[in-house]
């Protein structure tokens, strides 16, 4: 079951410093709860923040906090743990569900527009492919100068998410006549401190579309032999599934993403056994290949370069 939220009502965004009962935000349409950041944390209110909204009647999404920089394979496992995450705390498949892409905790945003752009949309299509309706949260600073927000809203829309204040501290209303001064808004968070109870004030610039009925449990097919293994990732790179394991030769980086400009791990010393699932070439020639990690995150490192074995294949 969908609900229609108009445009023009008020709302807000919860975290983990926030009441777990909504109707301590007496006007509230709509809220957007935090559920996940980086690939480590969970908001421990979560869910019974969303409770309290299904309970009440109010149409709840969710966010999460993006330290993916402008790492692309990085951006895709964040959105990974966010859906499995958002899932289980009662996040409905269909809502909404925001990319918080701004600078602090590890998120770089100087890392280029274009970069920045890839990632933030890797993360978006992750979570559409889950069934959320993807947003994009951050300051219009941010949107206007370090991503190339148009390559986003050319795919996505109405995709915004917008924080902007007219001045710091109480609001009550949203002033139309000072913002949106830019196209394809949907959620203008106007206020820090909405009619003072210490809350972000959001107010829907477009009709929202939030689905009110719990995520049903999903079962992955079952793999046959003449089944396709292998795919294509957001780099253009061929992945070929493939499970072995590979001692280093010497000390390598382990990554979160198969670049060598992706985050940094660990750098993992001579001798060090690797169980990999799975392998690809990039076009320096490198290959890396893919470490599970548990809860569907991936370490990623170069075995080999041309036709040099950094490491023995068993």
């Amino acid at each position: 079951m969908t609900q229609v939220i108009e445009d023009r009502s008020y709302g807000i965004d919860q975290a983990s410093y926030q009441s777990t009962n909504i109707a301590e935000y007496s006007g509230a349409k709509f809220t957007i709860v935090k559920t996940t950041e980086g690939l480590d944390y969970q908001n421990p209110k979560a869910r019974a923040q969303i409770a309290s909204a299904k309970n009440a009647g109010v149409p709840v999404g969710g966010y999460h906090y993006a330290r993916f920089s402008a790492d692309s394979n990085l951006a895709i496992q964040e959105g990974n743990y966010a859906v499995e995450n958002a899932k289980s705390m009662g996040i409905p498949v269909g809502s909404i569900y925001a990319c918080d892409w701004e600078s602090g905790s590890g998120n770089h945003v100087d890392r280029g527009a274009d970069a920045s752009a890839n990632a933030i949309l890797a993360f978006m299509d992750t979570v559409a492919k889950a069934g959320y309706k993807p947003l994009l949260y951050s300051g219009k600073a941010l949107l206007e100068n370090n991503i190339d927000t148009k390559r986003i809203t050319d795919k996505y829309g109405d995709c915004l998410w917008v924080a902007y204040y007219k001045v710091e501290g109480r609001q009550d209303t949203a002033d139309f006549n000072w913002f949106p001064t830019m196209d394809h808004v949907a959620i203008w968070q106007f206020a820090d401190n909405w009619k003072g109870m210490g809350i972000d004030g959001n107010i829907a610039v477009k009709k929202l579309t939030f689905n009110t009925e719990e995520p049903k449990a999903t079962t992955e097919p079952i793999k046959t032999s003449t089944q396709e293994k292998s795919w294509t990732d957001v780099q253009g790179m061929t992945w070929h599934e493939e499970h072995g394991t590979f001692i280093t030769g010497g000390a390598i980086n382990l990554r979160w993403g198969a670049s060598t400009e992706s985050m940094l791990i660990t750098t993992l010393p001579a001798g060090s056994v690797v169980k990999y699932n799975a392998w690809a070439r990039d076009s320096a020639g490198r290959v890396w290949l893919q470490q599970p990690r548990g809860s569907n995150h991936y370490g990623y490192l170069v075995g080999r370069v041309g036709n040099d074995a950094w490491g023995t294949f068993k």
